[in-house]
């Protein structure tokens, strides 16, 4: 019986191992023939042409810096693909809430998945996003990586980038908003839907004072400077 049984832990160690195996492989060789199709400068040539995109010294510090606190606290100083810290705790937080509260994708994730890929997840693309990731630490500085990002992410109400979220929620260009503003915009990528101020905007409030508390643990502002914020009027919603 126990022969029996370790045979069967072998057997199925071994199908364990097969199975990723291939999985890796088969994510590799789709990096290879995204790679081969579009190089990352090239996917870089297509978001500077974007109608809305913002160069780095157009976009407001302090809303680089919400993004950073509240998207991936350790974007400057962690030069792998993933954050194993981050998606530990986000982990263990949906397990305590029961549900799919946080990712823990970093923002140079983020930017691999949107420049080549789709919102479909699997244990494939999981491993094709490693790569790409890769490439983008690699061949972008995090200037690059950061610009890029706010580039193209999504910000709910059909609008990709945070030009188009600050014209279309504030009909204001994004170096023209109060960090009360700011700071909404830098909340809202984690759940678009949800936080749309045209929809959501008390939710969205909420999670204002989430990013605000982010930037006062990274030593960004005070916790005056945080209540003053939260006193500045949001146009057009309040």
């Amino acid at each position: 019986m126990k022969k029996l049984i370790k045979r069967l832990i072998g057997l199925i160690v071994l199908a364990v191992i097969v199975a990723s195996s291939a999985v890796w492989y088969t994510g590799y060789k789709e990096y290879t023939k995204l790679i081969e199709e579009s190089s990352v400068q090239s996917k870089m040539d297509e978001v500077r042409a974007y109608k809305h995109y913002v160069p780095y010294d157009t976009i407001p510090t302090f809303f680089l810096d919400a993004t950073v606190a509240v998207e991936d606290e350790r974007f400057y100083s962690r030069n792998l693909p993933i954050d194993v810290q981050a998606i530990l705790r986000a982990t263990w937080v949906n397990i305590k809430s029961l549900s799919l509260e946080q990712g823990g994708s970093t923002i140079p994730q983020q930017v691999a998945k949107n420049l080549y890929l789709d919102n479909s997840t699997s244990f494939v693309k999981k491993v094709t996003e490693y790569y790409l990731t890769k490439d983008v630490l690699k061949e972008l500085s995090k200037q690059e990586i950061l610009t890029t990002y706010v580039n193209i992410i999504y910000y709910g109400n059909g609008g990709y980038g945070v030009q188009h979220a600050s014209r279309n929620y504030f009909e204001l260009n994004v170096w023209e908003l109060n960090e009360g503003e700011l700071s909404i915009l830098a909340g809202l990528p984690q759940a678009p839907s949800v936080y749309d101020l045209t929809q959501n905007f008390d939710l969205a409030r909420q999670r204002q004072k989430h990013v605000l508390y982010r930037l006062e643990q990274s030593g960004k502002i005070n916790k005056e400077t945080a209540d003053n914020i939260l006193k500045e009027e949001i146009k057009g919603y309040e």
